[in-house]
Parts: C-alpha cells; structure tokens; sequence
C-alpha cells in the first residue's frame, strides 16, 4: 500500500511536537493525516473513519494516557487487529514500557527521536503489519481457525528473523483464543528457552498456565515476579484474580495489598473495591474510590469512570439497606451521576447515566419513573456498552418484570466477557455478570435445594453426602452467608482439613472477613472453639 493511501491518526497533546510529527509524515508522503490532542477527540472520529496506522503518546496531559485509550478502543470495538498501531512516547519507566507492550504495539519510539529513526521504525511497522494483515483480517472477523492456518503457512515460508518472532508472538495468542492453552504456553516456553528475561512471553505464559488449569504452576511463576520491583505489582494483581476465582477473597484483599496505594492503576483500584464489596465491606470500597477520586481530579476522564464507579458503589449500599435507610446513599449517587460528564455529550456515557438513575428510581420505589426511563429513545443500544452498564440494564429491566429482556442481556454480556483481554476489567466483568447470573438464572434456587438437601443429610449424620451438597450450594452462590457457614460447620465436624479447593482454616479466615449478623457471627465463634479443640487437624490460622 502506498503511504498516500495510508490513513493515519496522531494522538498527541503537546501542539509542537504534533505539528512537527505531521510534517514528518507528510515528508514520507503521507496525505491523509488526522492529529488529536487526546483519546476522547479520536474516539468521535474514528466511529465515523477508522486509521490505518496509529501513532500515539503515552503521556496525554490532563487526559487518559496513551495505554487507557487503546485499552477503551479495544474494548468498544472501534479499532481492531488489522489497525497498526504505534506509540511515540519521551517514557522509559519499565512498569509503563511493560504496560505499552501489553497493547502488541508494531512499533515503540521513545523521544526524543532522529527523523531517520522515526522514518524507519514507521516503514518497518507498515511493512510487518501488511506482511502479517491476511491474519489481522481473519482475527478481526473472529475466524481464529483459519487465522491459525494462515499463521503457519506464512511461518513456513518465512525466513525473515523478526517475520518469524512477530509470527510466533501472533500464533501463540490465536492458540490462546482457540483455548489451545497447552500449545501456545509451549511456544511461549520455547520463547522463554532462548532467553528467561522476555516479560511479555512470561505473561503469556502465566496466562495459559492458567487457562490450563495449571493453577499451582502459574503462581509459582508469579510468586517469583513478585520478587522483582519491575513485575512485582502486575504479579500482585494476577494472584488476586486467581483468588478471586476461587472465591478466596481475604487472600486476595492481602495480595492486592502489597501493592502501594499511590502505585494502584484505576483498573486495580476498582478490583480492590469490588474484593471489599464481595465482603461485604462497602464502606472500605468507598473510602477506596473516594480517595482515588480526589487524586484524578485533575485528569478529567478517568474522574468521571471513578465518579461513576463510586456511584454504582453507593447504590449498591442502598441496595442492601431496608427501605427507611436508603435516602442518604441514593441522593449521594445521585449527585455523583450529575456531576460525572456534565460537559461531554458522550452516547455511551449518557446510557450509562440513564440507567444509573433508573436503578435509583427503582430503589425509591417510583415504577412509573423506571419505566419513563427505559422508555426513552436509544436506551436499547446497548451493543458497544460496557459490562458495568449492562449490568445495570440487566437489573432495570429485571425490575419492571420484563425477565426475557434482561436474560437477552444476560447473554450479551456474557458474549462479550470472552472479548476482554485486560486481566482486572474481565475479573470485574465475570464478577458483575455473576451477580446478574444469581439475580436472574437458576443458581439461587438450584443452591437452596442443595442446601436444604445438604441440611438433611447433615441431620441424618452422612457428612460427606451433606458437605458435597453444602459445596455445590455455596459454589452455585458464594455471596450467600448461610451456605458458607454450613459448609464449614460440616468441615469441621467430619475433621476435614481440606475439600477440594476449600482449606478449612483459609475458609474461616474470608468468613472473618465478611460482614455477619450477630446470630452468624455467634455462630462462626461456635465453629472456631470447636477448631480450636483440634489444633492438629485445623493448623493453619485456627488460631485468629
């Protein structure tokens, strides 16, 4: 493709060096150039024309960094695989290089540069990225199959050395999107063989460890990168999410936690807040996006995401409440909805907004006003929404009694999840979609027949029978107290230390951590006296 055919978008927000940047590009003979100052003035243009080739900085002033837009254009399905995407950035903090490298940039120039250096480096990433577009374009039409196929034909005719470390790097991921996981984790070992110090194939790796049900092995290999100052907070967030996978989630509150307040991504401070909030902690979530919020103030954009995150905690709050004591959490969410956005006529943050308000209605009990909402034009454009609104939608419309509407965005959701590449966004995502799963599918009542089923036997004296059902209840809905309770109580009167995934005494230890009432808390006493009894069965924090 010749350069003047090339559509080419510049994201960045210093004036001068966008000036000089497009005059270097118009040199190389390119003629259809868009420059922007920020992710928020690419994303109205490039719904109507999407790039060829994307060039754009880390740092983006008062505005999202280079990462989080790609990230959010990825997520919307506005720029895909076949976009050639290149960061120019003057950053070379290892943590921030590694987080560009996530996005699989073709290209990372680091300012100041030479004009040949940037002439060379955009040439080369034009030519690897055409080289490498028959497989672009099947990803990007999600025919994985045939992407997988044409990868390897082009690996077996290639010879060229970056050709081939480009194309192994492309196959490993579609082997990861096929669920080969044992494949693509032995292409990234054979990465990992010529040298152990490639991060990007440790990942890789961990993640398909993972996926593969190696549990044990991935955490090893992330328990030694927590060792490095460099991986250590990335390595943190990963181990979280395995806990939180295994509904471990005081475990995960102490990984989480390693990582220095100041130092926490937006992403990692929401997965923070949502390990509060499955303990029923809300307060801490909110203390948490408070005090996160207060620090962004002045990057408008990711202000407004906390604002709307700290909302969505508070109506969750009220949510919990008896009806008499919702007024206060409802007129803060309220507020903090109006103040989000108020001068961006975004869609999708309108949507958004709307539906917010719809919950509040709900929750002050005004139907009428739910469904004047609901009712409004655009409010079934929900394809590009995020998984958050789509909870909410999910939730509004559960409410009114329309159950097959919220089941089809029940499906929608889950749809989407598979698409999510960035590692706490599709941990926050499983964690909402489950929330809608317990609201509107089978797992509650499924769960309270086990239960009840689990409730006899234990009665009758068959502990294995009864704890088998107490674990199928409590896996089927964790959120519910009584089923986890149960469980426990039939741990420790069969003297188990352990069943299947469940730790007897790593499972006392959430309990403490979640907001009981007096009679389960007098309860979870009675249980931890009688693990104390038998110190050498139930060792490990019997104690606490």
């Amino acid at each position: 493709m010749l350069n003047d055919k090339i559509k080419v978008a510049v994201v960045e927000d210093n004036g001068l060096a966008r000036a000089n940047l497009r005059s270097h590009l118009l040199d190389m003979g390119f003629t259809d150039i868009n420059c922007f100052s920020n992710g928020r003035e690419l994303k109205s243009k490039i719904k109507i024309q999407k790039p060829d080739l994307l060039l754009i900085d880390y740092h983006l002033g008062q505005n999202k960094n280079g990462v989080e837009v790609i990230q959010e254009l990825k997520t919307e399905g506005l720029i895909q695989h076949s976009t050639c995407i290149m960061f120019i950035t003057s950053e070379r903090l290892p943590l921030i290089i590694g987080q560009i490298v996530d996005m699989h940039p073709e290209a990372l120039v680091i300012k100041p540069y030479t004009l040949n250096n940037l002439t060379k480096n955009i040439e080369n990433s034009i030519k690897l990225h055409q080289y490498l577009m028959p497989v672009y374009e099947l990803m990007d039409d999600n025919n994985y199959p045939q992407a997988l196929v044409v990868s390897d034909l082009l690996l077996k005719q290639n010879e060229n050395t970056r050709k081939t470390s480009s194309l192994i790097k492309l196959k490993a991921r579609i082997l990861t999107k096929l669920e080969r996981y044992h494949e693509a984790g032995e292409l990234y070992r054979g990465i990992l063989k010529g040298s152990d110090q490639i991060i990007w194939a440790k990942w890789g790796l961990i993640q398909n460890l993972f996926l593969d049900q190696k549990i044990e092995e991935s955490q090893l290999l992330l328990q030694e990168l927590t060792e490095s100052q460099l991986t250590s907070g990335k390595a943190c967030e990963w181990l979280a999410r395995i806990c939180i996978n295994n509904n471990q989630y005081n475990r995960a509150e102490s990984y989480i936690q390693q990582i220095r307040e100041g130092e926490l991504s937006f992403s990692a401070t929401r997965l923070k807040a949502y390990i509060y909030q499955a303990q029923e902690r809300g307060q801490e979530a909110i203390h948490l996006l408070e005090k996160k919020r207060e620090s962004n103030r002045s990057i408008r954009e990711r202000f407004d995401e906390i604002t709307l995150e700290l909302a969505r905690c508070y109506l969750i709050e009220a949510e919990e409440k008896p009806d008499n004591e919702r007024a206060e959490d409802l007129q803060i969410a309220k507020f903090l909805i109006g103040s989000a956005g108020r001068k961006i006529s975004d869609e999708q943050l309108m949507l958004k907004k709307d539906y917010m308000h719809a919950l509040i209605a709900q929750l002050e009990g005004n139907t009428d006003k739910v469904r004047e909402i609901l009712a409004r034009p655009g409010m079934d454009n929900l394809q590009n929404a995020d998984i958050p609104t789509l909870f909410d939608a999910i939730n509004a419309w559960r409410n009114i009694g329309d159950v097959n509407h919220a089941k089809s965005l029940l499906e929608l959701s889950q749809n989407k999840l598979k698409n999510i590449d960035e590692g706490n966004e599709k941990t926050i995502s499983a964690m909402l979609i489950m929330r809608s799963e317990e609201a509107i599918g089978e797992r509650r009542p499924l769960a309270l027949k086990l239960n009840k089923r689990g409730l006899e036997r234990y009665a009758a004296q068959h502990l294995t029978q009864a704890i088998e059902d107490f674990y199928r209840a409590y896996t089927l809905f964790p959120r519910e107290i009584a089923f986890s309770l149960n469980l426990l109580q039939s741990l420790v009167d069969a003297e188990l230390n352990q069943y299947k995934d469940i730790i007897s005494a790593d499972f006392l230890g959430e309990l403490q951590h979640r907001r009981l009432s007096a009679a389960n808390k007098k309860r979870l006493d009675e249980i931890v006296k009688k693990m104390k009894r038998k110190p050498h069965i139930f060792s490990q924090h019997a104690s606490n």
